[in-house]
C-alpha cells in the first residue's frame, strides 16, 4: 500500500474487526446500532474491504444468534467472515486471540466496530513501519498506544495465550512479551485529520457528531 495515492493492489492481510462488548455507554452493543441509512458496521464494511484480501468480525457466543436473525442479509452483501470467542465475557483479548487464530494471513488489522472513519493513508503509513522483527505495528497519539487501530502478526498468538490464561482482558496487556513498533504522532501529521481515522463511537452524543461533522 502507498501512503498516498491508490493502492495498485490490495493488501496481503485481514482486516479484523472486534465486535465483542456490551456497548453500555450507547446503552446496547454496537454491532446492531442504526445510524440512520445504514448500520455502524455496515459503514465500517464499507470503508474497510476495498482495502483488505480478506475481512473477519469477530464476536462473542451470545452475539452469534442476534448477529445471524438481525444482520444476516446485510452480512451476505460483504466478503465477511464470521469468528466467535471460545468463551463469552473475556474481553477484546479473546476477540483478537479467536481472529488470529482463524485468519489465514501473517498479519491482521484489528479495529472496533464502531470505527467508521478509517483513513487508508494512515493504514499505508502503518503497514510501511513494519519490520522484519515486527509483532505489532501501532500509532502513539497523545502519550498512548492505540491497540485498537493496529496490526498484528500471527507472531503475537503465544503471548496473547499467555495473557488470557493470566486472566488478562486488555488488548495491550501482553504488548511486554512481544516486538512493538510503535509509529510517534509525528510520523502521521503530515496527514490531514488523521486523528479521525481512531476515532471510535461510545456514546450517543459521539454518534451525532459522526452523522453531522458540521455541529459544534
Amino acid at each position: 500500500m502507498r501512503q498516498t495515492g491508490k493502492r495498485s493492489e490490495l493488501l496481503p492481510a485481514t482486516a479484523l474487526i472486534l465486535g465483542g462488548g456490551r456497548g453500555s455507554r450507547m446503552g446496547g452493543n454496537k454491532l446492531f446500532l442504526s445510524t440512520g441509512e445504514a448500520l455502524l458496521i455496515e459503514r465500517v464494511l464499507a470503508r474497510i474491504t476495498p482495502w483488505f484480501s480478506s475481512v473477519m468480525l469477530s464476536i462473542g457466543p451470545e452475539d452469534l444468534e442476534p448477529l445471524e436473525r438481525g444482520l444476516g442479509p446485510v452480512l451476505e452483501r460483504w466478503p465477511v467472515e464470521v469468528v466467535v470467542d471460545s468463551a463469552p465475557g473475556l474481553g477484546p483479548l479473546e476477540g483478537l486471540s479467536a481472529a488470529l487464530r482463524a485468519m489465514k494471513t501473517k498479519w491482521g488489522f484489528a479495529i472496533g466496530c464502531d470505527m467508521p472513519l478509517i483513513q487508508e493513508a494512515v493504514l499505508g503509513i502503518l503497514w510501511d513501519a513494519r519490520t522484519p522483527e515486527s509483532d505489532v505495528v501501532c500509532a502513539r497519539l497523545e502519550g498512548f498506544l492505540e491497540p485498537l487501530h493496529a496490526f498484528y502478526s500471527v507472531s503475537c498468538l503465544p503471548a496473547v495465550r499467555k495473557a488470557l490464561e493470566k486472566g488478562e482482558r486488555r488488548i495491550k496487556s501482553f504488548f511486554g512479551d512481544v516486538a512493538v513498533t510503535v509509529v510517534e504522532e509525528e510520523n502521521l501529521r503530515v496527514l490531514p485529520g488523521y486523528r479521525r481515522s481512531f476515532t471510535g463511537v461510545n456514546t450517543p452524543e459521539e454518534l451525532r457528531r459522526l452523522l453531522n461533522p458540521g455541529l459544534p
